[in-house]
């Protein structure tokens, strides 16, 4: 039963990116230098980070909330006694590592573990708890949140999304990954693998079988089936949450994102 879920926000860093195609910002929408660590980017008065961890504090259902990244962020928070620390990996997933080692040491850490990047200010209290909510309704050991491109560019039109083509439809992926704990420690390597191939599809392929690869590029392939062969490559049980709130899925990466966040947010 998912009794508790804590929290890790992944702060580790990663500049802004170009857009491609695009002219340059207009000077009211500069990027500011902090714009290297995304997490440390300035929405109005605020840091980019702090929409999220609000939003998870405001969350009935998220406990523990482990902020992962530089010292100056440690810094910049340490009062608060909400908040646990870690400083970030080498990569996302070892981030998370080290967000889940730092819940470990704490006496009241629960059985679940909710990852959550930093560069999602859009992210609201009703989208967590709806994707914990449908999670429950599932047995599981993780859990990965889907957006459908008609609610994504409903709620964002003209915000460039990369889209998964499925038998169901077409589906970006959210920057929210829900995992049991126990399991972190086997799991996590083995996901280092579909990262680190995924610009290489005969690799790739290799990896996840060439039948799923055609399945996937000529239309086949469904949730359910995805859903059938991570969990088979992963040794556990994964299922993919349709989520109706497409703040999930709508990070800041680029300086067109920033400048929509501000906008938004910050007006």
């Amino acid at each position: 039963m998912m009794d508790r879920v804590d929290a890790v926000i992944l702060a580790g860093g990663g500049a802004l990116k170009a857009d491609r195609g695009r002219e340059a910002a207009p000077s009211g929408d500069a990027v500011p230098e902090a714009a290297a660590n995304k997490a440390l980017v300035r929405i109005g008065p605020r840091l980019m980070v702090d929409f999220v961890i609000e939003t998870l504090k405001n969350c009935p259902d998220v406990g523990r909330i482990v902020l992962v990244g530089p010292a100056e962020l440690q810094d910049a928070y340490r009062p608060d006694s909400r908040l646990l620390f870690a400083l970030n990996g080498d990569s996302p997933l070892g981030s998370l590592a080290a967000g889940a080692a730092r819940l470990n040491s704490a006496p009241d850490a629960g059985d679940w573990v909710l990852s959550c990047t930093a560069d999602i200010p859009f992210l609201t209290a009703a989208a967590v708890t709806d994707f914990i909510d449908q999670c429950r309704r599932r047995e599981a050991d993780f859990y990965y949140p889907v957006n459908s491109r008609q609610a994504a560019e409903s709620r964002f039109p003209g915000v460039r999304r990369t889209y998964a083509k499925l038998r169901d439809g077409a589906f970006t992926g959210g920057n929210l990954f829900l995992v049991r704990r126990s399991i972190m420690d086997d799991a996590l390597p083995k996901a280092e693998d579909f990262i680190r191939l995924r610009k290489q599809p005969v690799a790739m392929a290799r990896l996840v079988g060439f039948g799923f690869l055609f399945s996937y590029l000529f239309g086949f392939l469904t949730i359910a089936g995805a859903e059938r062969r991570v969990s088979r490559l992963v040794g556990y049980r994964g299922a993919a949450v349709i989520s109706g709130y497409p703040e999930i899925g709508v990070d800041v990466d680029k300086v067109s994102d920033l400048i929509l966040a501000r906008r938004l947010l910050a007006p």
